[in-house]
């Protein structure tokens, strides 16, 4: 048994070779859109603290880190087109077809409040604008779908 500090982790299972979660169990999806199994831990105050032994995190290796300083080629790449960032859009999601869709992830800060457009990739002669903003703690995305013809 491990004792584990109060705090919320994500978990996942390893059957045949591929990531799993249990869907009867809480989950919730990265970024990437990848699902994994919640786990919330509260504090607990035991009512024998003598039983409970403690644990100590094992001390990183200092050789684990380098202060290597960046070569020529690393400046002569070219931008990307997009930042990384970005293109973690709702518009950008590849779909999933499930019979229950799971619920979206909190979008990231740095894509509230912009106005991102993408076209149809399945029917060409339509174009998708999309906007996410944040009230206190909920989040409104609207997409709105226009044809591009007159």
């Amino acid at each position: 048994m491990k004792v584990l500090p109060s705090g919320v982790y994500q978990y996942r299972f390893i059957v045949d070779g591929q990531w799993k979660y249990a869907p009867d169990l809480p989950w919730t999806q990265d970024d990437a859109g990848a699902a994994y199994n919640i786990l919330d831990l509260q504090d607990y105050v035991p009512e024998d603290l003598e039983s409970i032994s403690g644990f100590e995190p094992p001390q990183s290796p200092e050789t684990s880190y380098n202060n290597l300083f960046l070569g020529s080629e690393d400046y002569a790449k070219e931008p990307p087109m997009v930042p990384p960032h970005l293109q973690l859009t709702l518009l950008n999601l590849p779909s999933l077809h499930m019979e229950i869709p799971p619920p979206l992830s909190r979008p990231q800060h740095v894509v509230l409040n912009h106005l991102y457009m993408q076209k149809g990739k399945s029917s060409p002669s339509v174009v998708a604008l999309g906007s996410t903003n944040r009230f206190l703690a909920k989040y409104v995305t609207v997409v709105l779908f226009k044809s591009l013809q007159r």
